[in-house]
């Protein structure tokens, strides 16, 4: 898995640490991340998945799994995916044993309707435009009742368009995303299978 990339830019330490001209200028840790324009602020967003009253969370793109983590404290049954065997490692050991160092292209390889929510944050942007509605069908698929979603736009990450697959405003992934699941809080990139 070490060769895991998207153009010339591979997900691994300098992608992480702050080394590469995309990714994480300032490191990724759970004292970093709350300053980024993206989804997760771990124990936030956690009491906002637990009052869904979920049972089953799946979350591709888990990175070290600092929200599975804070769900786990919920007993929510977790299960992440990351590409970058990098930051996998970088997981502590009570979240280590639920994460894979898998790609978005295993999801064929999931059954249906298996997890109550779905999280894929910063991952579908990177993926061909062709391939799109491939995977926000699949994603339905293994959806059990919520998906969470957000692309990542040319605006809130200017160092990743080099590199991502679609570079597209927020406002057009609505669109792709109401083809397949229904808005319910937009505020948290929430949508329901309808």
């Amino acid at each position: 898995m070490k060769n895991i990339h998207f153009g010339d830019k591979q997900f691994d330490k300098g992608y992480f640490s702050g080394k590469s001209a995309c990714g994480y200028p300032n490191g990724y840790s759970k004292q970093t991340i709350k300053y980024y324009n993206c989804w997760t602020i771990p124990e936030e967003d956690s009491k906002f998945i637990n009052d869904l009253k979920i049972k089953t969370y799946f979350e591709i793109g888990c990175a070290c799994g600092y929200l599975m983590e804070e769900l786990m404290k919920y007993h929510i049954k977790v299960k992440g995916w990351d590409i970058s065997e990098y930051i996998v490692n970088q997981a502590s050991p009570k979240v280590k044993l639920f994460i894979e160092i898998k790609s978005i292209d295993n999801i064929i390889s999931l059954p249906d309707k298996f997890y109550d929510l779905v999280h894929i944050s910063g991952v579908i942007g990177y993926i061909s435009i062709d391939e799109l509605d491939f995977y926000l069908a699949q994603i339905k698929r293994i959806a059990k009742k919520y998906v969470i979603i957000y692309a990542g736009t040319p605006e809130d990450a200017p160092e990743e368009n080099n590199i991502r697959g679609i570079n597209q405003s927020d406002e057009w992934w609505k669109k792709q995303y109401s083809k397949y699941f229904k808005e319910k809080d937009l505020s948290k990139d929430l949508w329901e299978i309808a």
